[in-house]
């Protein structure tokens, strides 16, 4: 601790004494320069030069440990708040998380229900799958040079000459019916003829099971 520091509490122990009024009287400069003595004893002096008090160290120290263990006690409060006010909030998010996953449960068995009732009715459910290519060169190969499936590129440009291959197409059909898709349409894009690429759309569709 500095002695402006010091002196600072030894003003703080004369208010609690009473020996000032206010801390303005003290001529912190004059203090500084004049008051403190071999003992460690701080004599407050105002502008004038006349002795207001004498602050004795063993005062000055107790005051300084009651002002820790005060804001040691205000820290742990803080910190015991903060801590408290996480977890809340954790309890909180997990709550709001068990909750939603608990109504997405509710509504996939209310939906189940619905399709069931209505597969009990004779209706059928289909699900889609959507393929964009064009071919290698001129087709003949049924060789793909660019491939996406449901919107994921699998092939393109920059890796259609690496070693992450993918099927042919006749391979690429087998496979699909293999897993029960039927072709529904099979559309041709030639908008990107001036860049030698004619794009093909196949869409499939199966029966939810």
């Amino acid at each position: 601790m500095n002695d402006a520091e010091y002196l600072a509490a030894a003003i703080r122990v004369a208010l609690k004494k009473g020996i000032i009024c206010q801390s303005m009287e003290v001529d912190q400069r004059k203090s500084l320069r004049e008051g403190k003595s071999i003992n460690g004893e701080i004599y407050l002096f105002n502008k004038n030069g006349k002795e207001l008090g004498k602050i004795d160290n063993e005062s000055i120290n107790q005051l300084l440990e009651k002002e820790k263990q005060q804001q040691d006690w205000i820290n742990k409060e803080e910190e015991d708040w903060i801590i408290k006010d996480q977890e809340e909030k954790q309890r909180r998010a997990n709550e709001e998380e068990q909750k939603s996953i608990e109504e997405q449960q509710k509504l996939k068995e209310e939906q189940q229900k619905k399709i069931s009732l209505l597969k009990e009715k004779g209706m059928r459910f289909w699900e889609y799958k959507h393929i964009r290519l064009d071919y290698k060169g001129r087709g003949i190969t049924q060789e793909i040079n660019i491939l996406d499936i449901d919107g994921e590129r699998l092939r393109g440009w920059s890796d259609n000459f690496s070693s992450n291959e993918v099927p042919t197409l006749p391979e690429l059909f087998e496979k699909l019916g293999n897993e029960g898709w039927e072709m529904i349409s099979h559309v041709v894009n030639q908008d990107l003829a001036q860049n030698g690429t004619t794009m093909h759309y196949y869409n499939f569709k199966r029966e939810k099971i």
